[in-house]
């Protein structure tokens, strides 16, 4: 198996939880980005008939390996039945995954949630409190979708992970990697519990 690389995360909006999905894959956090000439490893929308639009304006146009993952936060949000059922049945084409974030009821009330959602696939998801379980199980998710494909050992050729240009929505700036961290968060390239190390 070749090495893997780092997953890139971006969001479609700002708040979606871009940063808490790219703190547990421990990835890249590229913040909002748009358009659909180079995505991410990973998409990240709010379960809303917006986000969700604006998922499927940008989703590859044939399904298959190696495109980047769909991962909507619900918020709760009842996803079983009416338009954000229908929506999400829709807009699973072209993703390599679709898959549902749950909401962590006790994350606002957590000192530092980040730090807890890094943990995450460190240990086995029954190992870990119910309330972050079903969320660690998506994200196990994520990975298998991620490595099935192949899509972590393409080579980043300069784009700092990212398939093809970034199109940042508007007010935020892409540029070189801040001096002081070169670029990458503390800590990305820890290995974790399911044998993976990027």
């Amino acid at each position: 198996m070749s090495a893997l690389r780092a997953p890139t995360v971006g969001g479609l909006a700002g708040g979606v939880g871009t940063s808490t999905v790219a703190h547990a894959l421990r990835g890249r956090d590229l913040g909002p980005v748009g358009g659909a000439a180079r995505l991410p490893d990973v998409v990240v929308c709010r379960a809303s008939v917006s986000g969700l639009e604006r998922a499927a304006r940008i989703a590859p146009a044939t399904p298959g390996a190696g495109h980047p993952v769909l991962a909507v936060t619900t918020d709760g949000a009842d996803t079983s039945e009416g338009p954000l059922a229908d929506r999400l049945r829709d807009g699973a084409a072209g993703w390599a995954a679709l898959v549902l974030l749950p909401r962590v009821l006790h994350w606002p009330l957590v000192g530092d949630p980040l730090a807890e959602a890094t943990s995450l696939l460190t240990l086995p998801a029954d190992d870990l409190p119910e309330p972050v379980r079903d969320y660690a199980r998506a994200l196990t998710r994520i990975v298998e979708a991620l490595t099935a494909g192949g899509r972590l050992e393409r080579a980043d050729a300069g784009t700092d992970g990212v398939t093809g240009p970034l199109r940042p929505v508007r007010g935020v700036r892409i540029g070189p990697p801040e001096p002081e961290t070169g670029g990458r968060r503390p800590g990305w390239s820890v290995p974790v519990a399911t044998g993976l190390a990027w």
